[in-house]
């Protein structure tokens, strides 16, 4: 039978598949790795909020719950006026931190001091090695900023009750927190209203730039309030996985007050899901667990009393004394 030269190309295409394949081979190789180092099955503790209400002396906002629970997280409330070796416990047994929002003394209250001693907490495990994140939400984002500078650098802002895009900054596109955004979510955060403030003071540009803020903090987004002041909206730690955001991801979700001036059409939607979704995959990165699936189960803030307040005027539901 007459054989017929092969086409130089021909010749080409077995080394060329072959290092085709080593490539592709190379990334799901370290795809794996880096999957079977997830932990999915990834518990966040959140900060107990001072109350004055007759219910109970702290609570814990149904929304910041639900706002994990959706990228699949379970969540642990962390009491207020414990003593230091239960904090200790509590972040050997969770994967990571969240405080919520508020308007409590960042120097008398309950979760001030819970804030100050699992801050420190988190550092340690840290610089250790030992993956350990932290968000703040509003106030939770302000109690980050006082922590890490030691003194209170709010000013007032006119920025309470409205929604806004986030002005980015050159350092997003590089940033943990945005860098695997689609696209089409960066345009929807930087052109429509889907980012809640409901804050009457915040850390200005120039207050940020002259402190530890902008050593400890990469800026990744502004604002300006309805009077042109411009202020920090959005940051993450440059050398530890602690996120802060001044606007309120878990409202367009979950928070239906028709008097808070919140947007909920499909695109804020989608802005709560992967802000959730992003915080709670960095939990994953932890690999702390209880010592028992009981003592897990016990923990849970669905053991707590839950309590809704439907007067006509807040639409708010709270775990009391979590």
């Amino acid at each position: 039978m007459r054989e017929f030269p092969r086409p130089k190309i021909w010749n080409m295409a077995p080394k060329l598949n072959i290092a085709i394949i080593l490539i592709a081979a190379q990334t799901l190789i370290a795809q794996t790795v880096e999957s079977s180092n997830l932990n999915n099955r990834p518990v966040i503790g959140i900060l107990a909020l001072d109350t004055d209400s007759t219910y109970g002396k702290t609570m814990i906002p149904i929304t910041y719950v639900k706002f994990l629970e959706q990228a699949g997280a379970r969540v642990v409330p962390i009491k207020g006026g414990q003593p230091e070796d239960y904090y200790q416990q509590m972040v050997n047994y969770t994967n990571g931190i969240l405080i919520t929002g508020g308007a409590v003394s960042f120097e008398t209250s309950l979760i001030g001091r819970s804030a100050r001693i699992v801050y420190k907490l988190a550092l340690a495990l840290n610089d250790k090695g030992d993956y350990y994140p932290m968000w703040g939400t509003c106030m939770g984002f302000q109690l980050l900023c006082y922590l890490t500078e030691g003194v209170n650098l709010l000013k007032p802002t006119d920025s309470n009750n409205a929604s806004w895009p986030l002005k980015f900054s050159t350092d997003v596109k590089g940033s943990r927190m945005f860098k695997n955004a689609p696209p089409e979510l960066m345009e929807i955060l930087s052109t429509e209203p889907v980012t809640q403030n409901q804050h009457s003071y915040s850390i200005l540009i120039p207050d940020f730039e002259k402190s530890l803020l902008s050593k400890f903090f990469t800026k990744l987004s502004t604002n300006k309030d309805r009077k042109g002041v411009e202020f920090i909206s959005s940051v993450e730690g440059k050398k530890y996985p602690i996120y802060g955001v001044q606007w309120h991801p878990e409202k367009n979700n979950f928070n239906w007050n028709p008097n808070y001036e919140i947007n909920h059409d499909a695109d804020a939607v989608r802005v709560g899901q992967y802000m959730a979704n992003f915080f709670v995959n960095e939990a994953r990165k932890s690999q702390h667990k209880f010592p028992s699936l009981e003592a897990e189960a016990k923990s849970l803030i669905q053991n707590y009393k839950r309590v809704y307040f439907s007067d006509g005027t807040f639409f708010e539901n709270y775990y009391i004394d979590a």
